[in-house]
């Protein structure tokens, strides 16, 4: 193929090549900047405290690592009133009149935590499914997770999401007809340090966490 229709053919290769090029960049820019929390094979945490044995309340604070206020602040608010254990306990419906359909934990650092479990029971109501709704702190869209099978009137395995990229944790809305939650845990982000007043045993979670989010960025 040659003179002008030669010409004009390469014209319209270079042009379809570049707009190629420009889409796949697109792509790839726009797959970077989406949130990447995937559901946690092995959950394992750092564990957060109750504050008080809290009665028919719907907001209270936890502490992840022991029940002291000099280490990181999880805001809890929940859809329904509830009362608590103290420590690493229970938070369930106030009395039988009463429901138990949400909760929304808020680190204060959103930037400290990137994994998020727990365990509870559901009412049949349920109908044995937990929807976990997670917001990134870097500004990207809500995850959503359903967790199915769980049964009710009786005990669930942990479950719960950590991210597979750089991700933290603006928040976790947990949705369902629960009997209880309980037992919730955090996982430190890779790089972060908690709060003034942590303690060597929060630092020794802190490292094994950082060991589990590493075999997540290897894999």
């Amino acid at each position: 193929m040659h003179g002008p229709l030669s010409a004009l053919f390469r014209n319209n290769m270079n042009s379809i090549k570049y707009i190629v090029s420009v889409a796949a960049l697109t792509a790839a820019l726009t797959l970077s900047a989406r949130a990447n929390f995937i559901v946690d094979p092995n959950p394992d945490g750092v564990k957060m405290y109750n504050d008080f044995a809290n009665h028919n309340v719907s907001a209270f604070e936890g502490f992840v690592g022991a029940n002291n206020s000099s280490l990181p602040h999880i805001d809890i608010a929940t859809t329904g009133k509830v009362d608590t254990g103290s420590g690493f306990s229970t938070i369930k419906p106030t009395n039988n009149r009463t429901t138990l359909t949400q909760l929304i934990f808020t680190p204060e650092n959103g930037d400290l935590f990137n994994g998020f479990s727990f365990r509870g029971q559901l009412k049949a109501l349920a109908l044995g499914t937990v929807t976990v709704i997670v917001q990134d702190n870097q500004g990207n869209a809500p995850q959503t997770f359903t967790f199915t099978g769980l049964g009710a009137n009786s005990d669930f395995a942990r479950i719960g999401v950590i991210a597979s990229d750089n991700e933290t944790i603006q928040s976790i809305t947990l949705i369902s007809n629960f009997k209880e939650v309980k037992q919730i845990e955090w996982n430190l982000a890779p790089g972060q340090v908690p709060d003034g007043g942590a303690t060597v045993m929060l630092l020794g979670a802190a490292l094994s966490g950082l060991g589990i989010a590493r075999r997540f960025f290897k894999s």
